[in-house]
């Protein structure tokens, strides 16, 4: 940790929460910024400069009535005296950015771009009305001034649980789009097929307790157990897309979930065809080799889908929140394996101009694509 006996040095752009420059990278190249960070993890630099502590004490005396968080208001205190032009990140679920918008968008353009499917909206009000916490976090805790999002659902989200978001601009994934710039500056050709399933990991820990839910950690599971079977039983090559690094200690706590419901045989085939792919972008590597990416719930499906490409969302239940948002022949209810079986050998056998013509809507409503026209670019036009 650096205490600095200084004030912030001025800036027209923050990026708010480090973890926000992966994504960002290609969108803020050649530009000047300044990074704030919100986690405490992340934090290595203090301000303690005089002006920096009279400032922040003067807000502490004028604002304590509503704001009851010394660290929101040192971070109100670091922004206001950094006096961006906008205040920009790709954290879009993040309490305290919301927190800070509230305070200050009038002077200042926050905008947040969002980065995963949004399933919490849903889960914050599931569980309200299930009483599993005692504040509806959808009213209480979101405000997002501008809203750069994936595609139409969002914005029929934001509508039905009353969101507070000002401005929604659908653009899809931003994530893809520095996939493919990265290929293109790489020089990398995409092994289309490579896979002929890819099964993307979702490690359910806890999630029976948090959802008050019996067997929801054992359906999640069990997605992984029918697709190695098919694998198997069709001679199938096939990739299992971790969600961690390989070998952390993320990655060991990643298959504890699986090596509590699955069996050895199992766990020694998904080992076996763990994602070795590049470094960067790893698992975009394994998704978009592949030719039917398989999952419940992961941002990965959409990404896939949005792109035009095959994909199998298996929800356990229509009655949890945890479901897939696009219906048709991309989605299956339950775990049962003769319709797992039928509906994935469907999928492999017809073309892909078939399949998206059975989706219960175009892709587009869950992730926005303009292949003549990149995410990146249309970010940058708005913000610079």
């Amino acid at each position: 940790m650096i205490f600095k006996f200084s004030s912030p040095p001025k800036s027209k752009i923050i990026i708010f929460d480090g973890a926000a420059l992966q994504d960002l990278k290609f969108v803020i190249e050649d530009k000047s910024y300044l990074v704030i960070e919100n986690r405490k993890e992340r934090i290595k630099v203090i301000y303690l400069g005089i002006f920096f502590l009279i400032n922040y004490l003067k807000k502490i005396f004028l604002n304590l009535s509503k704001i009851n968080n010394l660290h929101t208001i040192y971070l109100l205190t670091l922004i206001e005296m950094i006096n961006p032009r906008i205040v920009l990140t790709s954290i879009d679920n993040s309490f305290k950015f919301s927190d800070l918008a509230r305070l200050v968008d009038k002077k200042i353009k926050f905008i947040a771009i969002q980065n995963a499917n949004r399933f919490d909206f849903e889960l914050n009000e599931y569980k309200f009305k299930k009483k599993l916490i005692n504040k509806d976090l959808n009213k209480k805790y979101y405000y997002i001034p501008h809203y750069f999002c994936f595609g139409q659902n969002e914005v029929e989200e934001i509508k039905k649980y009353n969101l507070n978001v000002n401005k929604i601009s659908k653009i899809g994934s931003l994530r893809t789009a520095n996939f493919h710039e990265y290929l293109k500056r790489s020089d990398i050709e995409l092994s289309k097929n490579k896979y002929d399933l890819c099964l993307i990991s979702e490690p359910a820990h806890n999630l029976n307790k948090h959802l008050n839910c019996e067997s929801f950690e054992q359906t999640i599971a069990q997605i992984a157990s029918n697709t190695i079977k098919y694998s198997i039983q069709h001679n199938l090559r096939f990739v299992f897309l971790q969600k961690k690094t390989l070998n952390s200690e993320e990655f060991y706590k990643e298959f504890k979930f699986y090596e509590k419901y699955l069996n050895k045989s199992e766990i020694d085939y998904l080992k076996k065809n763990l994602n070795f792919e590049y470094k960067n972008f790893s698992s975009y590597f394994g998704l978009f080799q592949s030719h039917v990416a398989i999952g419940s719930q992961s941002t990965l499906l959409s990404d896939k889908i949005g792109c035009k490409e095959k994909i199998l969302a298996i929800s356990p239940t229509e009655d949890l929140p945890h479901k897939f948002k696009l219906g048709g022949i991309c989605k299956l209810i339950g775990n049962d394996y003769n319709k797992f079986e039928n509906r994935l050998s469907e999928i492999l056998k017809i073309n892909i101009d078939e399949y998206l013509s059975k989706l219960d809507r175009p892709t587009e409503y869950i992730m926005e694509f303009d292949k003549d026209s990149s995410v990146i670019t249309k970010i940058r036009n708005h913000l610079f």
